[in-house]
This record gives C-alpha cells, structure tokens and sequence, in this order.
C-alpha cells in the first residue's frame, strides 16, 4: 500500500500557501479543496489533493478545543518525472522564499540514480524534489538525444572497424 495523502499544520496558513503554490506549480500542484475559509487546502496534480495545509485555529475532527500543534521539523519529499522537475522546483521555491538545503544535483550517496534539491520552507520544514531515472532517461533530451549520441557513435565506431580491418 502506498500513502494515500500527507498534511501538515502551519502557523501562517496565508505564508505556507504562497510559498506551497509557488513551490509546486513546477510539479503541477494547485489548490483543489479550500475548506474553514481557506484555513484548510487540499493540494495536488491533477489527480486530485495528496498534500493538505492545515491552520492552527481549525477545528479538529474529534472536537478537540485546543489549537492544533504546527508540525515541525518534518522531511517532506516529491517524486518528479526528470530532472528538470528538479531544478524548476528548486528555483520556485527560492524565488518563494525557500532557504537552500541542498542544490540541485546527484547524489549517489542515497541512491545510483538520485537526482534532487533541498529547499526549508519559511518554517523551516525540509522539502525534496527527487527524481530517481538514470540521466539519459531523466533529462529532456532523453531517448531521443541518446539514441542519436548512438547511432553517431556506432557509426563512428563502425567506420574505425572497417579501417582497422576488424569488420
């Protein structure tokens, strides 16, 4: 089973939403569900909201009359399709107000194929973009451009062949 949704309470709902919008319109996230006058929001692709902000000061579903506790530090990572994807998230969200954490770029220390980008939010929660193609299917050259790469390459390779004798 996977995780169906993840939500997370903020002190300043109107900051948090400025900079998530911001942050995620690279990965084609936008606001499907406002509910207590905009205090709680439903964000996603287009697949609907998997990423809930939620205020202090809404009500809880048991009734429970306190404010709800911001959530803290929390590490929060979404998954890209390539890595542009990276870099677009990352420059959105410093353009929103992120602190880096960590630029965009390889890092085979977690995984072989990792590619991703740290930014804190402005409540300093650790929020990834992570792409974990191989480059050569990851970047928007892709298929395309390694196939092209090959085919000059076996012909290269082939010419050298037949002058050396090999072919």
């Amino acid at each position: 089973m996977s995780i169906h949704h993840l939500g997370i309470v903020v002190n300043d709902i109107d900051e948090s939403r400025e900079f998530y919008l911001a942050a995620l319109k690279p990965l084609g996230y936008k606001i499907f569900v406002k509910l207590f006058d905009g205090k709680v929001l439903g964000l996603g692709p287009f697949t609907g909201p998997v990423f809930w902000l939620s205020a202090r000061n809404v009500p809880s579903p048991d009734e429970v009359k306190e404010l709800r506790t911001p959530t803290g530090p929390i590490h929060l990572a979404f998954g890209v399709s390539n890595r542009k994807k990276v870099r677009e998230f990352y420059d959105a969200a410093i353009a929103a107000g992120g602190k880096c954490n960590g630029p965009p770029g390889p890092r085979p220390e977690y995984f072989i194929t990792n590619y991703s980008a740290f930014v804190l939010d402005p409540e300093g929660r650790n929020i990834e973009a992570i792409c974990l193609r191989p480059a050569f299917w990851a970047e928007p050259w892709g298929v395309l451009g390694w196939s092209a790469v090959s085919l000059v390459g076996g012909v290269g390779g082939g010419l050298i062949g037949k002058y050396m004798g090999w072919l």
